[in-house]
């Protein structure tokens, strides 16, 4: 991907995270109140809030078909991967919205696991697969200045996440 693509990745990640934090702020009883902005076509919040995600759904599919005409859509098997990536992240963290803190570690009588040990373990292995395959397959080849996930998690059963130490390449130069 280019540069420019993938500064407008950035770019909507960074709104999405301003948006929910301050969607995350509003009540269920505030989707009632009236919305003065005119996506709302005169509703209420809620009517503007759906607005916001038909309109981002709509052009999406105008992206798709853009690319359709271009063709270029995602034949490559990396970049179908990492669509489904994303999608598969946005999907875990959408089961996470609405929850309070205590419910992360409270546990159900028929499971030996609480919600954050599951969203640790997740971290944990999605962390140690891609800083192997970093380190290992990929090397020099990464730029050094890729974003980095410095996280403290533990895996129920493997235990802590520990952050790779450099390799040293065949000519004896730190690399990771």
């Amino acid at each position: 991907m280019g540069k420019q693509v993938n500064d407008l990745i950035e770019m909507l990640f960074a709104s999405l995270h301003e948006t929910l934090g301050v969607l995350s702020h509003l009540s269920d009883a505030e989707l009632d109140d009236l919305s003065d902005h005119p996506c709302a076509m005169g509703g209420n919040v809620r009517d503007l809030l759906n607005h916001n995600i038909d309109h981002e759904q709509m052009h999406a599919g105008q992206v798709y078909s853009l690319r359709y005409g271009a063709r270029k859509m995602q034949k490559g098997q990396v970049d179908r991967l990492m669509a489904e990536t994303l999608r598969a992240r946005a999907n875990l963290i959408a089961t996470l919205i609405g929850l309070d803190d205590r419910d992360l570690d409270g546990q159900a009588p028929d499971d030996d696991w609480t919600i954050r040990q599951v969203i640790e373990h997740t971290l944990y292995w999605e962390r140690h697969s891609i800083n192997d395959l970093a380190a290992i397959k990929l090397g020099r080849r990464l730029p050094a200045d890729r974003p980095r996930a410095e996280l403290d998690v533990t895996d129920p059963l493997a235990g802590k996440l520990l952050t790779p130490e450099p390799s040293l390449s065949k000519n004896g130069s730190a690399h990771d």
